[in-house]
């Protein structure tokens, strides 16, 4: 995994300000490679059932619990995050799976 750029000093709140709207940046490209995974996902995946995969979405929040824990970030807050995130996912891989076999 690539290690996130350091934070430089912040030493104002627009500092603060500039680092967060930075990182949020980041954040919504990085939700577009996942997205455009979930694209290719819906393409590769022959059986509409097979998008949702239980012992998948439970390996992928345990992952996450194990990230939030080593990062030092609050577990249960990120598992909640992820559970909403991956049946978003799940959702859009859904419609994406039947807009390609329409």
């Amino acid at each position: 995994m690539n290690d996130p750029k350091p934070l430089p000093p912040m030493e104002t709140m627009t500092d603060v300000r500039e680092q967060v709207d930075r990182v949020d940046a980041e954040i919504i490209a990085l939700m577009a490679q996942r997205f455009a995974c979930m694209d290719a996902a819906a393409r590769i995946k022959q059986d509409r059932n097979a998008v949702r995969d239980e012992a998948r979405k439970a390996a992928v929040l345990q992952n996450v619990k194990h990230l939030a824990e080593q990062a030092g970030v609050p577990v249960p807050t990120m598992a909640a995050i992820w559970e909403m995130l991956v049946e978003t996912s799940i959702s859009y891989e859904l419609q994406k799976w039947d807009q390609l076999r329409k």
